[in-house]
């Protein structure tokens, strides 16, 4: 009874505070975004569409050549918690830039628009969520759930989507939560995967115990911690803004970012994340939920292994910063792809042996290719992936934080491919 008295109470003190936290970055934005300005992505040359199937409206972006072939056609899904279509504009403006011949496709979460409503079914949650506060597990199953907001069947509405659209295969790239959705997809319809592109996302290695580390140590997202609304406000503002526990965005795009002039990407790129972040998913939240509480960082691992019986070809980019360690002596995001919390270690040579951060004096530069604007790791004689691939000067969001070099990776590899 005392602990529901003080979590309930711990909700209404969080809730409050946050009435004048999001007035305050409503504001910012408002004059960093809106008063006289507008962003460069939204004066690109795309066209915001809209697929009409089983009489639901699900809206995407168009960039580039409307008439491209199927093996120039590129369909990208981004990641919550910033808006997963803007997340991936900028990205899909450089792989224009690159190859004027592309036409890039980005679509929403399935589900995700405000017009589509919860409705329960009789199914109960399958993942339990954690208190922040207490340390405690947060009993789910008594929670009924959506089934269109499941990852897995996210995923196989994807195949809707390119049958709406009469293609018959193309190449895919997902970023975070838009990767997970992409493997289910892929999983079920190989045959239309020419490659996969995949960034900011768990692989098939990951172990039960360094979930206890989070929130101070966070192996893989704390999907739930992030279950909570309030949780997840709480610990998205401190990351982003104080940097504890952990640091979320790249130190070195944030001092190049804080420091852009108005009117350029950068500048953009920087309101997205810093501010624009704090407020896009509180439309998701419940949504998102419903996703989560469907399956989990384990299942997730656990299902990549229909992915070893697939033939297509298959591509991580990762941000270079990802575990580094800040000016303040604070790790850098939650994906490390080396040492003794690597998620890639069935994949890559490892770069920084026995380390938990990036500790430079141990950097195994021998594993290490410089490319144009980014780096690849050597792979592992019987790896999955046909390359991996670092963006410098990012983290967690390289989508936002370096689209020039994630571009680069990307058209690369699909040239390879082609």
């Amino acid at each position: 009874m005392i602990n529901n008295f003080l979590n309930l109470l711990i909700k209404l003190i969080i809730n409050f505070i946050f009435i004048f936290i999001d007035i305050y970055i409503s504001t910012l934005i408002f004059f960093r975004e809106k008063l006289f300005y507008t962003p460069n992505i939204k004066k690109s040359k795309y066209a915001k569409k809209t697929l009409f199937i089983d009489n639901q409206s699900h809206f995407y972006f168009e960039f580039g050549n409307a008439k491209a072939t199927e093996e120039d056609t590129i369909l990208m899904i981004g990641g919550i918690p910033t808006n997963p279509m803007e997340s991936m504009s900028w990205l899909a403006a450089e792989l224009i830039n690159l190859n004027t011949n592309f036409k890039v496709l980005i679509f929403n979460i399935p589900f995700y628009e405000n017009h589509f409503d919860i409705e329960l079914s009789d199914t109960l949650a399958s993942t339990n969520g954690k208190n922040l506060f207490t340390n405690k597990i947060i009993d789910n199953k008594k929670i009924n759930v959506d089934h269109k907001y499941s990852h897995k069947n996210q995923g196989i509405k994807i195949n809707d989507f390119l049958k709406a659209l009469n293609i018959t295969k193309c190449h895919f790239v997902g970023h975070d939560r838009g990767a997970v959705i992409l493997e289910y997809f892929a999983i079920n319809f190989p045959s239309k995967v020419l490659s996969y592109s995949r960034g900011s996302q768990v692989w098939n290695y990951i172990e039960p115990e360094w979930e206890l580390l989070a929130p101070d140590i966070c192996v893989g997202p704390p999907h739930k911690i992030m279950t909570v609304y309030e949780q997840l406000r709480l610990l998205l503002f401190s990351v982003i803004h104080f940097k504890k526990p952990l640091e979320l965005l790249s130190d070195s795009f944030e001092l190049k970012a804080s420091r852009a002039k108005k009117g350029t990407d950068l500048y953009d790129r920087y309101t997205h994340l810093k501010y624009k972040s704090q407020l896009s998913y509180k439309k998701y939240s419940e949504k998102f939920k419903h996703s989560l509480i469907q399956g989990g960082v384990y299942s997730e691992v656990k299902n990549r292994a229909n992915l070893r019986e697939r033939l297509f070809p298959i591509m991580q980019f990762q941000g270079e910063d990802e575990f580094k360690y800040n000016n303040s002596g604070t790790l850098i995001s939650d994906q490390p792809y080396f040492g003794i919390y690597n998620l890639f270690r069935n994949e890559i040579k490892d770069v920084y042996p026995g380390c938990i951060g990036q500790e430079f004096k141990k950097y195994q530069s021998q594993y290490v290719t410089e490319k144009l604007n980014y780096k690849e790791i050597q792979l592992k004689p019987n790896a999955r992936f046909s390359k991996f691939c670092l963006i410098p000067d990012s983290a967690h969001f390289n989508v936002v934080e370096n689209p020039k070099s994630c571009a680069n990776a990307i058209a690369d590899f699909i040239k390879e491919i082609n």
